[in-house]
């Protein structure tokens, strides 16, 4: 049996394929930054981690980065958001993972005004007890932040809490917060050997080598 009983999701790259709602809305940012966009073959490289982090990267300056947010945010509410897809077999797998007892939340730096709609849209329901992401209760965009607001509204044990994501900071944020992380490449947004340069507790490649990593399906 497996020694985790709480779960904590990561949710760009883990539960949905959001690479071309995110690439359509970092570029209408790049725009009103006064940037030029990027192309699509890049998306993959910035999906996971802060969309500060992201901007500053790709040359916006602190001057210019509310110009940044607000243009992504304009864009991601109008046009971002509906093409957000779940990873096959995730809604499935994450119901197995409940109904086996496990406690289960989504952990993202993506705004919780987003993140809330998003698992409704992506048809996961009530599988999750707690949706932790930024710019709620005070929650910076941090993924460290983010999972103890998580840990804190579950009121978790860390010793039971395994994180659960698909980049490099999802297992640094874990480990900031004393946890350790099961990587995941199902979207294949991460770089070669980002997971396991990053210390992730081992990698699955699909829904259901994650079922099985947890002795279900």
């Amino acid at each position: 049996m497996s020694p985790y009983r709480t779960l904590l999701f990561d949710f760009d790259g883990t539960l949905a394929d959001t690479e071309e709602g995110v690439w359509l809305a970092v570029n209408a940012g790049l725009t009103a930054a006064g940037l030029s966009p990027v192309p699509r073959d890049l998306a993959r490289t910035f999906i996971g981690p802060p969309l500060e982090d992201t901007f500053h990267a790709l040359g916006v300056s602190d001057a210019s980065f509310q110009a940044a947010w607000d243009g992504y945010a304009d864009a991601y509410k109008a046009h971002g958001m509906v093409r957000t897809r779940a990873v096959p077999g995730m809604p499935v797998a994450v119901r197995h993972l409940k109904a086996a007892g496990y406690t289960l939340a989504v952990a993202s730096c993506k705004p919780w005004a987003y993140c809330v709609p998003l698992v409704q849209l992506c048809g996961f329901g009530d599988s999750f007890s707690v949706i932790s992401g930024s710019f709620h209760n005070g929650v910076p965009e941090d993924k460290p932040a983010i999972i103890r607001e998580a840990m804190r509204q579950l009121q978790a044990d860390p010793e039971t809490t395994l994180m659960i994501g698909d980049r490099g900071s999802d297992v640094s944020g874990a480990r900031a917060c004393d946890l350790p992380c099961l990587g995941v490449d199902f979207c294949g947004y991460a770089e070669p050997g980002e997971l396991e340069s990053a210390g992730a507790l081992a990698i699955v490649s699909t829904p259901e080598e994650l079922l099985r990593f947890f002795g279900l399906g």
